[in-house]
């Protein structure tokens, strides 16, 4: 193939995943599992993924039932993402798959996937590094930069986190915030 044509088709697929993050927001909750099938997304019917939820590619995610992604989410699923049931992702998180090396003469791409089990809580602003696992109820607080896995039921913090205890309750709640016009 042409390098021409590659990089025609390349600005295609980004103009695509513009549209697709575009019309997500728009969409209202009864059609995006339409949207998700499209896009070869396996998300469970009870998960909420509110508008303003920023993709970075077609398939390569799963969510599970009764999960809450809330608006301003960037999902970085090229090398893939598997979040659990019933986990709570605030406002404006960053989970990253892939990233640059820099120590590589030709700053290649290198990544793996994340896996967020089910319970976990991730606070506002967090940013999830590529490669890491969230065990089952583990809760990262807000802003925190999490470059490392968390075991379960641990809080963690800061930058770069930090184990800073364990939470004190085994979970066994079920999120349920299904707003028609939640946005």
């Amino acid at each position: 193939m042409s390098r021409w044509r590659a990089h025609l088709q390349s600005q295609i697929y980004f103009l695509g995943l513009a549209a697709l993050n575009t019309v997500h927001g728009l969409l209202p909750f009864s059609l995006r599992p339409l949207l998700y099938r499209l896009c070869r997304y396996d998300i469970a019917a009870t998960a909420t993924l509110q508008g303003g939820v920023r993709f970075f590619h077609i398939g390569r995610l799963r969510v599970g039932a009764g999960t809450l992604i809330n608006r301003g989410v960037l999902l970085d699923n090229r090398a893939g993402i598997a979040i659990g049931q019933q986990v709570s992702i605030a406002h404006d998180v960053r989970i990253y798959t892939l990233g640059h090396d820099p120590h590589d003469a030709g700053f290649a791409t290198k990544g793996r996937p994340v896996r967020i089990d089910d319970h976990a809580v991730v606070f506002a602003g967090a940013m999830i590094m590529p490669g890491v696992h969230l065990g089952r109820g583990a809760v990262v607080m807000a802003g925190a930069v999490v470059t490392k896995d968390v075991p379960p039921l641990r809080l963690v913090g800061g930058n770069p986190a930090r184990d800073i205890g364990p939470r004190e309750l085994d979970p066994q709640y079920r999120l349920s915030r299904r707003y028609w016009f939640a946005h």
